[in-house]
């Protein structure tokens, strides 16, 4: 399992090593923007963090035809953006999840900077998968629930890894399943940094991870249901 896991990472991060304009570097451009977010004090530094979360939400598949978001231009996330300042939060910012007795705090706050920043989006709902996406290339606290994620999440072989929602349950799942493995993410994320320089969190490790597996797995179906119809 821990060969399996820095190898579904880094099969992950191979997408984009060998392009420097790789869509997926925009969510290392938005959350290393983010991470000088103490310094976030004017309307224009606010203005160009909305900015930066923007494209990367465009780049991830937030802004297709079917968004709400397509219809708004990137200021519409001015309030989150606030929202992600408050002190309130501040723990979130660096998290190293190596405690659990703080599990269920840790994800409650994070569930409850989810709703604050929801509320921010007046003009529609929000799906838990913005949200998310949202959370992970800001704060970096929270695996982004997609498509190939959830599939991943529950098709990775534990049966103890059950997705209904986004909610407190399913972050301490992860939490677990992060710090179970904790030295092949761990390893994982020094190949990353001395390949790119960005230490990624381990949130992110495990969404890399997840995705992976559940978009190889897609891709198989894909072809399979190919190669029933030929």
């Amino acid at each position: 399992m821990p060969s399996e896991i820095q190898e579904q990472i880094l099969a992950f991060y191979g997408r984009l090593a060998s392009d420097p304009n790789h869509r997926y570097r925009s969510w290392e451009h938005c959350y290393g923007h983010f991470r000088g977010h103490a310094t976030f004090a004017t309307p224009l530094q606010i203005d160009t963090a909305a900015l930066y979360l923007a494209f990367y939400l465009a780049s991830w598949g937030m802004y297709r035809g079917s968004s709400a978001l397509l219809q708004k231009d990137y200021r519409i996330h001015q309030p989150a953006v606030s929202k992600l300042l408050e002190h309130s939060y501040d723990v979130l910012w660096d998290l190293d999840f190596e405690d659990s007795a703080r599990d269920g705090s840790t994800a409650d706050l994070i569930i409850s900077l989810s709703e604050a920043i929801k509320a921010t989006y007046r003009d529609f709902q929000p799906t838990d998968t913005l949200l998310t996406k949202i959370l992970l290339g800001t704060v970096g606290c929270a695996p982004a629930c997609d498509q190939y994620f959830i599939i991943g999440f529950r098709r990775s072989g534990h049966l103890e890894l059950r997705y209904s929602q986004f909610d407190s349950n399913f972050l301490c799942r992860v939490f677990r399943f992060c710090r179970q493995y904790k030295e092949a993410f761990r390893e994982a994320q020094e190949d990353i940094a001395k390949s790119s320089g960005i230490r990624y969190p381990l949130m992110k490790l495990a969404d890399m991870y997840f995705w992976n597996i559940g978009f190889s797995l897609s891709a198989k179906k894909k072809a399979g249901e190919i190669s029933n119809e030929i």
